[in-house]
């Protein structure tokens, strides 16, 4: 007989771990990309000065939404987790 709470939990599952992986790609393109970015900045040769300390925070900022962003969906995933963990004890 198919369980549907089964395959719900299943789906979320995958679901979250391909979350999980995106998230860790992209963080790490992002670092990546950061020092590269870095060095550049380092050699003088993207920019100097003012140019140099705006490029550096928008740096900071693009690395505080992802970290932000991550701590929501993580939040959001123990919710939705709690759900599906909740449906899954009531229907047995």
């Amino acid at each position: 007989m198919f369980d549907q709470s089964k395959a719900a939990q299943e789906m979320f599952n995958l679901s979250k771990n391909y979350w999980a992986t995106t998230m860790e790609m992209l963080s790490s393109f992002q670092d990546q990309n950061e020092k590269m970015f870095h060095t550049m900045l380092e050699q003088g040769i993207v920019a100097q000065g003012e140019g140099k300390k705006m490029l550096q925070e928008w740096m900071n900022r693009a690395r505080q939404a992802r970290d932000q962003f991550q701590r929501t969906m993580e939040d959001n995933w123990k919710r939705a987790e709690t759900v599906f963990g909740s449906t899954s004890k009531s229907t047995k």
